[in-house]
């Protein structure tokens, strides 16, 4: 063997190494048994990965191909699940009051928006299962504020009295009967709800709600985030609500249906 090959193969060993500190025991384990592997065999697994880690190669000299590919293979999911769970986790850390999170998944070339309270732990195995049936994480929001419930248009399964708000949610506010005196049909339209403020997006004809490739916000409107900010200044009784998406999910719903293609 030559020099150039020795050091190539201790590079990886020690990229390896690096690679079996990158998750716990709990969460291999939790990989495993999503693959009908029992916890015995799990955990005879995560101590072979440990010894080679530590330069005991030898270990393994027996073990059929199988074993090492499905020993190999489930530290790969272990890994990319705690490198999720980091994500979440850093997501969620700049928020000091509220636990939950909205996390935009990719699968088959559709985007699909799942709410997740962190402050539950079943929410970290979902994400797991999620990514495990060929889900791919694209992106997390934090929530940054609620909404009065009672005025939500669309049906929510658990009836919540307030609705969880996220950086980068786009809502559109009505009224369903603008002609009559006492409607607030003036602060009628999209908002968005986006770096510890809300903007009122502008809508340009033959383009939609976008400029440059960016949602096109008011620069003249904007109103920090506080309790009940958004229901305070914008809502009242006369007016309805609700989301229309999140910008971290794409902003082909901002867009002109004619123009999409052009953009």
């Amino acid at each position: 063997m030559k020099i150039e090959e020795y050091i190539s193969a201790i590079r990886t060993m020690q990229n390896f190494s690096f690679y079996v500190m990158g998750f716990y025991p709990d969460q291999y384990k939790f990989v495993c048994q999503q693959h009908d592997i029992p916890e015995r065999e799990a955990m005879d697994m995560y101590s072979y990965l440990c010894k080679i880690a530590d330069g005991c190669y030898w270990v393994v000299k027996d073990k059929p191909e199988g074993y090492l590919y499905t020993m190999l293979s489930m530290a790969q999911e272990a890994n990319k699940l705690q490198s999720y769970n980091n994500f979440i986790n850093d997501t969620a850390a700049v928020c000091d009051k509220k636990s939950k999170i909205l996390v935009v998944f990719l699968k088959d070339g559709k985007y699909i928006q799942e709410e997740f309270d962190l402050q539950m732990q079943v929410s970290f195995i979902k994400i797991a299962e999620m990514v495990k049936n060929g889900y791919t994480m694209i992106a997390t929001a934090r929530q940054v504020d609620n909404i009065d419930g009672k005025q939500y248009a669309r049906e929510v399964k658990d009836k919540r009295d307030y609705i969880p708000i996220y950086d980068g949610d786009v809502m559109l506010c009505y009224v369903d009967k603008p002609e009559y005196w006492d409607s607030d049909y003036k602060n009628s339209g999209l908002y968005l709800c986006k770096d510890g403020a809300y903007h009122r997006l502008i809508y340009t004809p033959g383009k939609g709600y976008i400029r440059h490739g960016e949602p096109d916000t008011d620069e003249d409107f904007e109103l920090d985030i506080e309790d009940n900010a958004f229901n305070s200044y914008v809502m009242t009784l006369s007016q309805k609500w609700y989301k229309l998406g999140n910008i971290y999910a794409g902003i082909g719903f901002l867009m002109e249906e004619d123009n999409k293609e052009k953009e």
